[in-house]
This record gives C-alpha cells, structure tokens and sequence, in this order.
C-alpha cells in the first residue's frame, strides 16, 4: 500500500517524535550520578554487570565511622575482592546511555587498606553510530565494533578513604582503530551519549589480590560549581 502525501509527512512526524523522545530519555535521565549503591545492591538503577574473579559486596559504610570523609558516604559502599595469578582479577560495569557532553571530571571515592590494593582501570564509552548500543565481538575480548573506549588507570596505593577528581581530557582512546577518537559523548542525533561505565580490577603484583571499596561514583561539571 502506498502512501499518499500526508501519510508520509504524518510518518515522518513520527519518526522525528520518536528520535526527539530517545533524545529527551537520554538528556533528562542521566544527571552524572552512576552509583552511590544507596539501593543496597547492584542489580538496580543501574544494574551492574560483572566478570572475571572479582567478588562485589555492598557494606555498610559504619565500619568506616573514624575515616574523615565518613560523613561524605551515605550508608553503603561497594566493596571489590579478588585474587590473582596473572595481574587480571576481573571487572563490572553498567550501561549508561545518557548525554555527558557538558560534564569535566570523573568523582570517585575510593578505599585501600594500604596492603591489598591494586590498580583500577576505569573505561568510558561512547556512542559513536548512534544507535544507544555498544556492539562487541565477543570472539575477540568483547571488544567494541563501531564506539570508542577511553581508559585511565588508577594505582591505589594509599590508606583509608579518599576522594579523586580526574579530569575527562585525562582519559585515552585505547580502541584507535574503532569509533572515531574522539571524547563526545552528546546525546544528539540519535547519538546514546555516553554509553557505558567500566572497572577493571588489577593485582600491582603477577600474583596477588585487591581489597578495595568505591562510593559515590559520577561525572560532574566543575565549571558549574561542584565542590562535594
């Protein structure tokens, strides 16, 4: 059947109402925020994902009543464990799909025992095909197929809690053969914006361990005045 003159200006209305709701989802339903696990779980707004050997626990943050940024935490964190031959314990993420254009640095509290810590590899995607999906080859590591990854790595090495801010620009694609390397995470143009947000769980030695908690995890502006 064909469509006569208003019937295809009627399907593109639709069509344009469509794009223009995704766009909307993208922009009003994220806010920076990705998780202070205050749910008491992880499997909920968002829903994390998680792989290798690690073991994600959420604990009540009143063992951490002494440390000084105690008051900063609400009442639950999230704590990694893992053990280790070959310097990878594991990871877990969470999809995003928001716009995160106008955001400048990465907030994250994190806490070492001072022994058992490691390092972090934090791993932000973005939307580069503009279709609100991370395509992976899972034949090949899962690596993506058309977005970029950009990646910073954090050693962990000090005692108690403490807060990082790490500037977005301090984040480098490591897929350069994919995507187009460029950090613009904007939900525009049927874009998802900013698409996923990874932890990859390392031991600072071949064979070892990571004992490490994290809380309030975000992106925020800077330039607008975030100081907590």
């Amino acid at each position: 059947m064909k469509l006569g003159y208003g019937g295809i200006i009627m399907k593109k209305l639709i069509l344009f109402f469509l794009l223009l709701c995704s766009m909307l989802i993208a922009e009003e339903g994220f806010t920076g925020n990705i998780d202070n696990f205050e749910n008491g779980n992880i499997t909920e707004a968002p829903n994390w994902w998680t792989f290798g050997d690690i073991e994600p626990v959420v604990v009540d943050t009143g063992i951490y009543s002494k440390d000084p940024l105690f008051t900063y935490l609400g009442k639950y964190a999230l704590k990694i464990t893992g053990k280790t031959k070959e310097y990878y314990i594991g990871g877990m993420g969470c999809y995003l799909g928001g716009e995160a254009d106008s955001y400048t640095h990465l907030k994250i509290y994190i806490y070492s025992d001072g022994v058992t810590t490691g390092k972090i590899n934090i791993q932000l995607y973005d939307d580069d095909n503009n279709n609100y999906t991370l395509e992976q080859d899972v034949n090949n590591n899962y690596e993506p197929i058309s977005d970029d990854r950009f990646e910073y790595q954090i050693a962990v090495n000090w005692k108690g809690w403490k807060v990082l801010l790490i500037p977005l620009t301090a984040f480098k694609d490591t897929n350069p053969k994919v995507g187009d390397n460029i950090w613009n995470p904007s939900a525009s143009n049927g874009s998802g914006g900013l698409l996923h947000y990874q932890m990859i769980f390392l031991a600072s030695k071949k064979v070892g361990e990571t004992n490490i908690v994290v809380d309030n995890i975000k992106i925020v502006n800077l330039k607008g005045g975030e100081s907590k």
